[in-house]
């Protein structure tokens, strides 16, 4: 193998470093935002909107005392009770479709940071393949992607 020159082995340092600090971005990019809490919101607003139907519909029609209390009436009657029952009827949607919205979100968060972690590990690997040809000029640069690549496959979700 030819020698490398200095400004040959500064480059390749730089280029190294650069394509690291690019990898490490995009992984920041990726991570998880408000959008969990979005669609806890969204879902919790169709479940209370088919709640608040739902209520309006059952028992006397409407949203006048006589309307809202037949129809929790009617709502609790499902489960074997009364009016309170009815409460705890008509809120389970609530719940169950915020509950959902959230978990379904943090899947496909939790899917697309392990993709980008295993993109990154695959690019910090080429970059250290690379710099094993030449090890004896990048040891510092090698010992640093090894922990790099490290600390990404702790960071791996379950």
């Amino acid at each position: 193998m030819q020698a490398m020159s200095d400004d040959q082995i500064e480059k390749m340092k730089n280029e190294a470093t650069n394509e690291v600090k690019l990898v490490l971005e995009k992984l920041e990019k990726d991570k998880p935002g408000i959008t969990e809490g979005l669609a806890t919101a969204i879902g919790s607003s169709v479940g209370g909107a088919g709640s608040l139907a739902a209520l309006g519909a059952l028992g006397v029609a409407g949203y006048s005392a006589a309307g809202i209390t037949s129809g929790l009436a009617v709502a609790g009657s499902i489960v074997g009770g009364g009016m309170l029952a009815g409460i705890g009827v008509l809120a389970a949607p609530v719940a169950i479709l915020g509950v959902a919205g959230y978990a379904i979100t943090k899947k496909v968060k939790n899917a697309k940071l392990a993709a980008a972690l295993g993109l990154a590990i695959q690019k910090l690997y080429e970059i250290q393949e690379r710099l094993m040809q030449n090890a004896e000029y990048f040891k510092d640069e090698i010992a640093g992607i090894k922990a790099t690549i490290d600390v990404l496959t702790r960071k791996k979700p379950a």
